[in-house]
């Protein structure tokens, strides 16, 4: 059993999934401690304590705390749970760097606030970081990744999103850096922009040109109005399929290139398609079964410290004119 501390009760927290009884869905840290074997929420700390009920229908013998320094010196903690905004996550690291009984850190994205931060932090513990991407530990992702690897080429991305470039623009972008291991941009241009989630995220419409393979592959990022509607989308093109990823319907589909039955000389999408659930409602439990799989099979990371900062360059490379 792996002894679990969780700093932040919010959202992501605790109170996106308070029902208990639901074992089909596993929204935030608390519930999917809860629910995966090996893992036990010894330490919960956040500023305000007024959902201690709440978070003892799961965890009954849970210590709750108002800061984290009463916790700093624990030496019964497997994993760090950073679950607080992201401005505090640089502080909050730096006093647990010590901990050597840590195995490792789990922490919301984006990791730090600025790259400053990311140079600063100390290296002892960057092979201890794990980023919540969740994405990168779902099946449907995992097994796309690895469909992708036998296509010639890749033709074209486009992704539609909103809510702003460093907020659900980098679920993108660390979607991209994990599925295309060698992406670098080549050139950028930023199209036009509007507001994005707030006044510090704006929302872009970018023409990037990356590599990939040693090809070029031109990247289109449409941005949207969220308080219309919420949108991520991305499709890419390859030689042999078109890929869709809608993140509303939670599914990829595959369509394979096919002979137009109507014109011999033009090909076509395959109408009927191949459809992989991507089941959003246990992206949360992936991530811990992710984390259950390093430390019990010793399997890699797959969202590191390392990855995180591809992802900080990306942005960092876009908006570099700006």
């Amino acid at each position: 059993m792996l002894n679990v501390a969780l700093i932040g009760l919010g959202n992501i927290g605790l109170l996106f999934d308070i029902n208990k009884d639901d074992t089909q869905k596993s929204l935030s840290h608390v519930k999917s401690i809860f629910l995966h074997k090996e893992f036990n929420l010894l330490y919960a700390v956040d500023v305000n304590l007024d959902n201690e009920k709440v978070l003892k229908t799961f965890f009954p013998s849970v210590k709750l705390f108002n800061s984290h320094s009463e916790i700093v010196l624990k030496d019964d903690i497997d994993i760090l749970v950073i679950a607080t905004p992201t401005k505090n996550h640089f502080s909050i690291l730096k006093d647990f760097e010590n901990n050597l009984n840590i195995k490792f850190f789990f922490i919301e994205k984006p990791l730090f606030q600025t790259f400053k931060e990311y140079e600063e932090i100390n290296e002892s513990i960057k092979n201890k970081i794990v980023v919540n991407y969740l994405r990168r530990f779902a099946p449907a992702f995992i097994d796309l990744k690895k469909r992708l690897k036998k296509e010639i080429y890749v033709e074209k991305i486009i992704i539609n999103y909103c809510k702003g470039l460093k907020n659900n623009g980098s679920h993108i972008i660390d979607l991209l850096n994990y599925l295309f291991d060698d992406l670098e941009i080549k050139s950028s241009q930023i199209l036009s922009s509007s507001i994005g989630f707030d006044e510090n995220d704006f929302c872009y419409d970018l023409y990037i040109e990356a590599t990939h393979n040693n090809k070029i592959i031109p990247i289109f990022f449409i941005s949207h109005n969220h308080e219309k509607y919420n949108l991520i989308n991305m499709d890419i093109y390859t030689n042999k399929h078109k890929i869709e990823f809608s993140n509303s319907e939670g599914k990829i589909s595959y369509f394979k290139i096919v002979d137009d039955t109507n014109f011999s000389n033009y090909k076509v999408f395959d109408s009927l398609g191949e459809d992989v659930e991507i089941n959003n409602q246990y992206l949360m439990y992936y991530a811990y079964e992710n984390i259950s799989n390093i430390l019990i099979n010793q399997e890699k990371n797959i969202s590191s410290f390392s990855d995180e900062v591809k992802n900080t360059l990306f942005i960092k490379k876009i908006l570099k004119d700006l």
